[in-house]
């Protein structure tokens, strides 16, 4: 009975033993196969890190290219709205050029054809005529709330009661000095004259 329980046991330790080493050699290589798949495992990690910074990247890049072109696209809208308002604006200048060209037109064909009885009158007039739409041209530049324009009216009213007391005194005096430089005249001509005769 020892002794086929020796052969027995003999076996059933070198069964063991070759199972242990195959056991051992079957870790080793799921060790091994394990390892390279946590290597091949990070190495795919790795790249889809890189791959996912790659298209986060690439989204931001499309999002701000968005931001950019709506941004363009306003910024063109507005240029092509301010656009539009200077062609308006200068078509508006034009037409006022060309209605105050023809009024001017009007006025020179009426004083050339108009009998003139008082050409100081009729040069006053114009005058006046011409002032008065300067006036009205640069009142009308003035925004209609605006805190200058009633103190352009007075300046305007100071002007013209100015220029009236001007032209009763430019009178005046022509009437007093038109004898006197008359008589002066008729003095110095006299004066002359009888110096001559010496």
């Amino acid at each position: 009975m020892s002794n086929s329980f020796v052969p027995k046991a003999a076996a059933q330790v070198e069964h063991d033993e070759l199972g242990r080493e195959e056991l051992l050699a079957l870790l080793r290589d799921v060790t091994e196969q394990r390892d390279q798949l946590l290597s091949q495992y990070e190495a795919m990690a790795i790249q889809v890190d890189e791959s996912t910074r790659e298209i986060s990247d690439a989204m931001v890049d499309a999002r701000c290219n968005a931001e950019k072109l709506v941004e363009c696209e306003h910024h063109s809208e507005q240029e092509v709205a301010h656009a539009d308002q200077v062609s308006r604006e200068l078509d508006k200048e034009r037409r006022e050029r060309i209605e105050i060209a023809a009024e001017f037109a009007r006025f020179r064909d009426a004083m050339e054809h108009a009998p003139v009885e008082d050409p100081w009158g009729t040069l006053w007039r114009a005058v006046s005529q011409i002032v008065s739409d300067w006036v009205a041209w640069v009142r009308a530049k003035f925004p209609s709330d605006s805190s200058l324009l009633p103190w352009f009216d007075r300046v305007i009213v100071l002007a013209k009661a100015v220029g009236r007391l001007a032209l009763k005194w430019g009178k005046a005096i022509s009437k007093w000095i038109e004898p006197r430089v008359i008589a002066f005249w008729r003095w110095l001509k006299n004066e002359v004259a009888r110096r001559i005769k010496k």
